[in-house]
C-alpha cells in the first residue's frame, strides 16, 4: 500500500460489487477489475496514487456484499465524505459501503480471522431473469439432505488440495480451517454457506460443485471424506459457475454463528 507524500492514515473500506463484467478483484493491465476501478476513483478524490489491499482476491464473475480493503492516505478528507464522494464516481455495480480510520497495524488480509462465502443455486428447469447474474442454475432436482450430510465432512482442519484449482499464484499451504458448511433450500433456491479462516483458489466453488454432484445422486455423501484424504483434484467435482458465489462478510474478531436470515447476493 503505497502513495506519495507522508502516510498518515490507514483506511478500512467495505465494498459491495456485482462482479459480472469484471476480471476479478486484482488489477490487470487493459482489463476492467474491481481493484483497478476503485484505485482510480480513490486517487482522483484523495489527490495522490492509491494502492488498495483486499481481504481476498475474488475471481472473475464473483460478487461481494462485504469485501474489505485498506489503503494508506495523506489526505485529511473525513471518512464519511470519502464514501459519498467515491460513490458519486464509481460505476453503479461497485459501491463503497463504509470507510473508517483504523490503526496502522490493521491489514485487510492478515488481520482477518475468517470469511463467509455464499453459493446460490436456482434449482429448477426454467431460468429466472431478475437474478440471473447472481446464481448458478441447476435444472436437475437436488437432494438438500444428502448435500447437507456431505457438507459436514468439510468442517474442521483438513488438507483441501483436492479442492484447489491450478493458478499462476505462488503455491500456498493447502491445510485450511473451515468452521461451517451449511446447505439450505428456500423455494427454488439452494444456498451453500461456507465460513472459514482462509480459502484456496476456487476452493469454495469446487466444494459447491462437489455438493451439487452429491445432490444429483452422482456421488455418495461419504465420498467427501475420501476425497479429502486422497488429495487429488482430478477426483473432486467441477468448479462451479462463478455467478453463484458471493463474499458475504469478512471477520476481524470472534466469528459469530451463521445468520441464516441474511440475504444472498440476488436474493433467494
Amino acid at each position: 500500500m503505497e502513495c506519495e507524500g507522508p502516510l498518515q492514515r490507514n483506511l478500512k473500506l467495505t465494498i459491495e460489487y456485482d462482479g459480472t463484467r469484471y476480471f476479478g478483484w486484482q488489477f490487470q493491465v487493459g482489463r476492467p477489475t474491481i481493484q483497478g476501478v476503485l484505485e482510480g476513483v480513490l486517487a482522483r478524490i484523495l489527490d495522490h496514487p492509491v494502492r488498495v489491499t483486499a481481504a481476498g482476491r475474488t475471481d472473475r464473475g464473483v460478487h461481494a456484499l462485504g469485501q474489505v480493503a485498506a489503503c494508506l492516505t495523506s489526505s485529511r478528507i473525513p471518512a464519511d465524505r470519502l464514501v459519498l464522494a467515491a460513490n458519486s464516481y464509481l460505476p453503479e455495480d461497485i459501491v463503497l459501503r463504509d470507510a473508517e480510520e483504523v490503526p496502522p497495524t490493521f491489514h485487510a488480509r492478515r488481520s482477518a480471522t475468517g470469511k463467509w462465502y455464499r453459493y446460490t443455486i436456482l434449482n429448477r428447469r426454467i431460468p429466472q431473469v431478475r437474478c440471473r447474474h447472481f446464481h448458478a442454475q441447476v435444472a436437475w432436482p437436488l437432494d438438500v439432505e444428502r448435500m447437507g450430510e456431505a457438507a459436514r465432512a468439510f468442517v474442521g482442519e483438513h488438507d483441501f488440495r483436492a479442492f484447489q484449482s491450478n493458478s499462476k499464484r505462488p503455491p500456498a499451504p493447502t491445510v485450511r480451517m473451515v468452521f461451517c458448511v451449511d446447505v439450505a433450500r428456500e423455494g427454488d433456491f439452494i444456498s451453500i454457506d461456507v465460513v472459514g479462516r482462509s480459502f484456496l483458489y476456487t476452493m469454495v466453488r469446487t466444494i459447491a460443485g462437489t455438493l451439487i454432484e452429491v445432490g444429483r445422486g452422482k456421488r455418495a455423501p461419504g465420498e467427501v471424506t475420501e476425497l479429502l484424504g486422497r488429495r487429488d483434484r482430478r477426483l473432486s467435482g467441477p468448479t462451479a459457475d462463478p455467478r453463484g458465489l458471493c463474499l458475504m462478510e469478512v471477520y476481524y474478531g470472534p466469528i459469530p454463528a451463521l445468520r441464516r436470515g441474511d440475504p444472498a447476493a440476488g436474493g433467494s
